[in-house]
């Protein structure tokens, strides 16, 4: 016994300067960013942007590679599996990370028993948007209208456990109104549909409804975020529309394997911070529908098990878990 706890110490006490080495030359080679979901959608945009400003300021390679399937959890499991060394991350965020657990009683990680959250480097506003030839301009006019035709309007969100299904609940639950939920396997067929009239209204992830409202395929009515986005600097927020309290933002984040050593944390974690406060990075993100955050790991944290608490009480009003 005694010669087992002598090893077991030397062992520990032969590590230590390798690690602290380790963690002096981090990144001595390049990053692997995985995003769970396929390439095109929300996650994978921002991680780009995010992953090449990062790579300037580490001086290293950052690689973003997709590893779509099982609704996020391939490469979900994937990032858990990896050693936590710094060199393998995961970006997710609210739809990945946050909702899903809330939802799904079969969910297969707790992320905070299994990640580290390193940071949260974007938000992004979702935007009440309706098809165009929907007689209302108006948040106002448009709950005049859905209180007159209860339940008769579809609603469309781009999955079960995301932000504009979760949006709109909240929505019903604040104001006391009622729409039809119609799922779709992605937010750009939900607004594709949108735009072609088969379902009415949406509150839209800001980055792939911006085209079509630019374009003018669909109508915005407001914007989810406590402030109005540059991208849309004309369309007033929900509280601006009368909806008063009504905030949220959708986010992205950045999280890593379970023990990943502090001090790599906190590198990772300025290191993110500084790429997103370039003013390239910033002007790229928002042209494509993002706000800059860069809020570092202890920060995110705290934001997110407010968020965790917030959004755990509108899935069990709702009676969404299965």
């Amino acid at each position: 016994m005694k010669l087992s706890k002598f090893l077991a110490g030397l062992a520990l006490a032969l590590s230590l300067p390798f690690a602290a080495q380790a963690a002096d030359d981090y990144p001595s080679r390049p990053i692997r960013i995985v995003v769970a979901f396929p390439a095109g959608g929300v996650t994978d945009l921002a991680s780009r942007i995010v992953a090449e400003a990062l790579g300037k300021e580490l001086n290293q390679s950052v690689i973003v590679e997709n590893k779509a399937g099982g609704d996020g959890t391939v490469g979900l499991l994937e990032v858990v599996k990896a050693e936590p060394d710094g060199y393998t991350l995961l970006a997710g965020g609210f739809g990945g990370q946050l909702i899903p657990p809330l939802i799904k009683s079969n969910f297969p990680v707790d992320i905070q028993e299994s990640l580290t959250l390193v940071a949260r480097p974007t938000e992004f506003a979702n935007v009440l948007v309706v098809n165009k030839d929907l007689p209302v301009n108006s948040v106002k006019e448009f709950m005049d209208y859905v209180k007159e035709r209860p339940g008769e309007l579809n609603f469309g969100s781009s999955g079960s456990a995301t932000s504009d299904r979760l949006t709109t609940e909240m929505f019903m639950q604040h104001t006391g109104l009622k729409l039809t939920h119609v799922p779709y396997k992605g937010g750009a067929a939900a607004l594709n549909d949108l735009a072609a009239g088969v379902i009415q209204v949406m509150f839209g992830n800001m980055p792939p409804a911006l085209g079509l409202i630019q374009g003018g395929s669909l109508k915005p009515l407001a914007v989810t975020s406590p402030y109005r986005v540059p991208q849309l600097p004309d369309v007033p927020t929900m509280e601006e529309a009368g909806v008063e309290g009504f905030t949220m933002t959708s986010w992205n984040a950045i999280f890593a394997p379970k023990g990943l050593p502090e001090d790599i944390q906190n590198k990772l974690s300025d290191a993110i911070a500084k790429a997103v406060q370039r003013p390239e990075t910033q002007e790229q993100l928002r042209k494509v529908g993002f706000e800059p955050v860069g809020e570092g790991s202890k920060e995110f944290q705290a934001f997110f098990a407010k968020e965790r608490d917030r959004w755990k009480q509108v899935i069990d009003t709702a009676g969404l878990q299965n």
